[in-house]
């Protein structure tokens, strides 16, 4: 069952190593903080073998830049944390896309990240190229 906090929601995809959330509409650096520490949490198990994460954005409207530098904060952490790998689906708005991989340039951390427009071919991408 999802955990859910104002415009964000977060789970774990059953029988993979995977942290979803999903954020609907405008978010905010409180509830971009609790998306951090619940995601650390849920992957804790899997530091030591690498996990992904997946940000449903499709339904979420553009970050300020005060969330942006949240983001890249949490890009880092997760890093730190054993995520090997980001995914983004964005439904088809450039300008998620053009946020999320100016937050992860940002990070400095160097994960692969994959942008496309649904959870699906996130899960997809990260089956066959990623193996997670």
């Amino acid at each position: 069952m999802a955990k859910v906090n104002g415009a964000q929601s977060v789970e774990t995809i059953p029988g993979r190593k995977i942290v979803l959330s999903k954020g609907t509409g405008k978010t905010n650096i409180d509830e971009l903080k609790w998306l951090t520490n619940t995601v650390l949490a849920s992957a804790a198990m899997w530091k030591s073998t690498g996990w992904a994460y997946i940000a449903d954005c499709s339904e979420m409207e553009p970050v300020t830049p005060a969330e942006g530098g949240e983001l890249v904060t949490m890009t880092q952490k997760f890093v730190e944390a054993g995520c090997k790998a980001f995914g983004f689906a964005e439904g088809h708005s450039v300008m998620l896309k053009l946020q999320a991989k100016k937050n992860t340039e940002k990070s400095n951390t160097g994960v692969t990240e994959g942008h496309f427009a649904t959870v699906n071919e996130v899960l997809d991408w990260l089956k066959k190229e990623v193996n997670i």
